[in-house]
């Protein structure tokens, strides 16, 4: 991985010579590349031969291949539909583990309010020292109002 995303940057900072490669890291063919680049076929396949491609379709064909350009996002790539974080070949994050981002919150949520409420009782019971819980924040009023 670490010579794809070498690759991928050289491309994206404008290393001319690595349009071919970028174009089969793509899986994509020279009509399909083309028509991404606005050129002809016939002018796609000059540019990986004997004339110097233009730079802004290295750095076009460079996202689509997975670099990711933004700031914040520095290392980060693109690869079969997932984003990887820096160093990570494996367990990259689908559209559907962000979409579900707001759900785990609200269920770790949930599960920390149970715990809470739950030691409040054992509090309550004198199986543990009114030390040892915090009664006053932890309250069984603060479970009923969420």
């Amino acid at each position: 991985m670490q010579y794809v995303t070498e690759l991928l940057h050289s491309g994206w900072m404008g290393d001319v010579t690595t349009l071919r490669q970028i174009q089969l890291l793509s899986q994509l063919n020279d009509e399909q590349a083309a028509s991404l680049c606005f050129v002809s076929p016939h002018t796609y396949r000059r540019w990986r031969s004997d004339r110097q491609p233009n730079l802004m379709a290295v750095r076009l064909l460079s996202v689509l291949a997975g670099y990711v350009p933004w700031p914040g996002w520095s290392h980060w790539e693109m690869h079969d539909g997932r984003l990887y974080p820096p160093g990570y070949t494996r367990y990259g994050i689908s559209p559907g583990d962000v979409l579900a981002v707001p759900f785990r919150l609200q269920l770790l949520g949930a599960y920390e309010q149970k715990i809470n409420q739950l030691e409040w009782e054992l509090a309550q019971h004198g199986d543990r020292s009114p030390e040892d819980v915090d009664t006053e924040t932890r309250g069984p009023d603060q479970w009923r109002s969420l």
